[in-house]
């Protein structure tokens, strides 16, 4: 399945690593201007605007994670050696069992869930680690994708719109807490050559959360002991 910006996730807890193995710095200034390819980044010409030349790494986490934007996530592989080589490293948050073992950079950015379930399971396992990051995917599309119908939850989650593809990746932190990996193709009649977000197969993705978060809570929370009501009659 398309991949999209779901690949920013994996790249953000690389990044991370390199924070708690003292080798990056959140407060260091980046000079992002001669990257190698950052002119393809088609939201570059803001981030000079906005930004100027330089950002630090509390902002491109931000951008990356919360906003799901390009530019940061080009400095976040250029960071780790490039795209190809960040895309080797981020094996160590798991691999599938398929042909593509994370994210095939050359055969058009596809993925798995079953790739991601694991980068998901990883992070909830190390969550105090990569709290930061947590808190980035929490903050993220607040009140959209798996948060337009699930309510009084917190859910922290990366999704995706690209061209036939509506993904959405979340930990749900219910009574008794899930991960999900949902990829998708062809909802409100996208394909490869949409350019523009379906608001039809939005609400169907929608949907779908919250049929699969109401089974969560009957089948898997725990069971909740249903009140005795107690009705007396008078015959007058």
């Amino acid at each position: 399945m398309t991949a999209g910006s779901t690949y920013k996730l994996p790249l953000g807890m690389l990044i991370i690593d390199e924070v708690e193995a003292g080798r990056l710095d959140m407060a260091e200034e980046v000079s992002y201007t001669t990257i190698n390819n950052i002119t393809e980044a088609p939201d570059y010409p803001l981030y000079l605007t906005g930004f100027g030349e330089t950002m630090n790494w509390t902002q491109i986490l931000d951008n990356a994670l919360i906003h799901s934007e390009n530019t940061p996530a080009y400095i976040m592989a250029d960071r780790l050696g490039g795209f190809h080589d960040a895309y080797q490293k981020i094996s160590t948050f798991g691999q599938s069992k398929g042909d593509i073992k994370t994210i095939d950079y050359e055969g058009g950015n596809k993925t798995t869930s079953a790739y991601y379930i694991q980068v998901l399971d990883y992070l909830w396992q190390h969550k105090e680690k990569y709290a930061p990051i947590i808190a980035r995917l929490d903050a993220s599309f607040s009140g959209q994708w798996y948060e337009q119908y699930v309510h009084s939850v917190r859910i922290s989650q990366k999704p995706v719109f690209s061209q036939e593809a509506l993904n959405v990746n979340a930990i749900v932190e219910e009574e008794i807490p899930y991960i999900i990996s949902v990829y998708t193709a062809g909802f409100g009649g996208s394909n490869e050559n949409t350019v523009e977000m379906s608001g039809y197969g939005h609400y169907q993705l929608a949907c779908l959360a919250y049929v699969i978060n109401e089974w969560h809570r009957v089948n898997m929370n725990p069971e909740k002991e249903i009140p005795k009501v107690e009705i007396t009659l008078e015959n007058n």
